[in-house]
């Protein structure tokens, strides 16, 4: 994948990177869209690990909601798989990975769901949201912001795209103090 993209994975050759047979790799995944999703999830959750120390420290839920959003979206544009695909055009390439906006949701969920685990048990999400559908809202602007991304960087201070994230994004999860 790192060498010749996502999109260009070739399951013969996976097969003979990894020692065996073709048919081994399909016990293992259904096609080679699953395997470019499975290895992109991994990734995803690696990236989620990296940067929970420094969102910990962030107390007001609503400010961690939104640097988690704007330093996903920089970690993301910042992979060498995601510029991989934007090369190809990156919305497009994501829904050729299978599922589209679903399957973009699949691999940014591990990187929002350890957060909002956190709110809802710690009694922070708005009654009847639920953790899943924080989640899926999370990812839903993430990936938005991420297609804005590649008409180039948001023009706004960060203290302001901050802000505004504060506002329409993470206040509407939000119990009220």
């Amino acid at each position: 994948m790192r060498r010749r993209g996502p999109l260009n994975v070739r399951i013969g050759e996976v097969a003979r990177l990894a020692g065996c047979s073709r048919a081994t790799v399909y016990r293992h995944v259904a096609d080679k869209d699953e395997l470019v999703r499975e290895v992109l999830a991994r990734l995803a959750r690696a990236r989620a690990a990296a940067m929970a120390p420094d969102l910990d420290r962030i107390a007001d839920p609503a400010e961690r909601i939104a640097e988690g959003v704007l330093r996903t979206v920089d970690a993301v544009r910042s992979e060498w798989w995601y510029a991989a695909l934007a090369r190809r055009g990156a919305t497009a390439a994501v829904a050729r990975i299978g599922g589209g906006p679903r399957a973009f949701v699949t691999l940014t969920a591990p990187l929002v769901a350890p957060f909002v685990e956190d709110l809802a048990a710690g009694g922070r999400l708005r009654p009847g949201v639920t953790v899943e559908d924080a989640t899926e809202w999370l990812c839903v602007v993430t990936t938005g912001l991420l297609a804005a991304a590649a008409d180039g960087p948001d023009p706004r201070p960060r203290a302001e795209q901050v802000t505004f994230l504060r506002r329409f994004v993470a206040d509407p999860l939000l119990r009220r103090p």
